[in-house]
């Protein structure tokens, strides 16, 4: 089972965008999966299951790390239904919250890990939507994975926010508390190619951080927000958009597959 933190120091810079089209790639690809929602937001939630958690939720997983609570949480999607592999989602809701915390313990930092360790549903990829900061429960999900995805704009802020991100990253493998954890790299979303701004950013995000800048850069399609906005996978989507979006997050799941084999 291989897991991946998809992070972001702020909000707005698309990362539930880029999980739920990773969710659509996996799907289409057949890989088995399983997302979990720790953005308090449960914005991956109402893209996957169409309205809010019911029942057991991300919230109840950190408090009671035991595999009854975990597999009871975990709940199949509509994205699946008549699928050949699973798409399933751990649901995040507001709850989780209260579990943010800016200076998370050790033993709070681990409850995912263990937690996911008790599960006895077999996965072949984990994808953990983030809340849009670096307190504590984005600190849980990286201390769970084997690979953090930072998000960004190409905006004013991206090259601080992504520096912090990785850097988090870097501290948490030093410090043992996240030992598999490898920074996968930077995904540019919302990308604009005829702003002068967004080529600047770009341009500037890959002179600072090279290959750690992925590709395909995923550009602003209206194709995406319909998608989710329908709780429909990308890859069902039938708009003008669909095709290059769906090519373009095909490519990015190969890239976090392919990463598997590096340590």
């Amino acid at each position: 089972m291989f897991i991946v933190s998809v992070c972001s120091l702020k909000g707005g810079v698309g990362k539930t965008s880029v999980t739920l089209g990773l969710a659509s790639a996996a799907l289409h690809q057949e890989v088995n999966t399983l997302v979990i929602d720790l953005d308090p937001q449960g914005d991956s939630t109402l893209g996957l299951m169409g309205e809010p958690a019911t029942g057991l939720d991300v919230a109840e997983v950190l408090s009671s790390p035991r595999t009854e609570t975990v597999d009871r949480a975990i709940q199949s999607t509509p994205w699946a239904d008549d699928a050949a592999s699973h798409l399933d989602i751990i649901p995040g809701s507001g709850r989780s919250a209260v579990l943010d915390s800016p200076t998370p313990t050790t033993k709070e930092l681990l409850r995912l890990h263990q937690a996911l360790d008790k599960r006895t549903h077999q996965y072949d990829l984990v994808i953990i939507d983030c809340p849009p900061s670096l307190n504590g429960l984005t600190q849980t999900a990286l201390a769970a994975s084997d690979r953090s995805m930072v998000v960004s704009e190409p905006g004013f802020f991206a090259v601080t926010a992504a520096d912090r991100a990785l850097k988090l990253t870097r501290e948490m493998r030093e410090d043992g508390i996240a030992p598999r954890l490898l920074p996968l790299g930077i995904v540019v979303n919302r990308y604009r190619p005829r702003s002068v701004e967004h080529q600047y950013r770009l341009a500037e995000l890959r002179e600072l951080f090279g290959d750690a800048v992925l590709e395909p850069v995923i550009e602003e399609r209206v194709g995406l927000q319909q998608a989710q906005g329908g709780a429909v996978p990308l890859h069902r989507y039938e708009g003008a958009s669909g095709k290059r979006l769906t090519a373009d997050f095909d490519a990015l799941l190969r890239t976090v597959l392919d990463s598997r084999q590096h340590s």
